[in-house]
């Protein structure tokens, strides 16, 4: 049995481009989707040790779902935040908590800016996440700031009179 091929070099010439293309664009691909490199121990975050493998599922969730507008460094850079005022985590400055002044959010208080997003900034809801991915999140995005190593966030404020 033979196979009978033909070797067409104007047209293995005309493709490079194309190829050129694809190879370069999967290369680009890959670099976003990785980021920083994965978490190899567990970190305290918030006064709460949190699994390696947590933060790299976190880190894995952030990048596709957040990293367009917040950048993959968290500085609210992303390419898709040209117009919009993406908050920078690296800052750890929030303004949708239940806690007083400059005190870092709670978990919850991220949870819910992440599931019910915050229309007015530009930032849609991820309310069809799991609660252990959001979980997974949250704890990854306090990882921009040395702030959640060095303090534990407040507990809500109270509403009391």
């Amino acid at each position: 049995m033979t196979l009978n091929i033909k070797f067409n070099k104007a047209t293995a010439v005309a493709r490079l481009p194309v190829r050129g293309f694809v190879l370069a664009a999967s290369w680009l691909l890959l670099a976003c989707e990785a980021g920083p490199p994965p978490f190899t121990e567990a970190q305290v975050l918030g006064g709460v040790e949190v699994p390696a493998e947590t933060l790299n599922h976190g880190q894995k969730l952030f990048n596709r779902y957040c990293a367009s507008c917040h950048g993959y460094d968290g500085g609210g850079k992303g390419p898709a935040a040209r117009n919009l005022e993406a908050r920078d985590f690296r800052a750890a400055h929030f303004l949708y908590k239940s806690t007083p002044g400059d005190e870092l959010p709670t978990d919850g208080d991220l949870a819910n800016t992440i599931k019910q997003g915050r229309v007015d900034k530009g930032m849609p809801a991820w309310g069809g996440l799991r609660d252990d991915d959001v979980r997974a999140v949250v704890s990854y995005i306090k990882t921009f700031s040395p702030r959640w190593r060095e303090a534990q966030p407040s507990a809500p404020a109270s509403t009391a009179p």
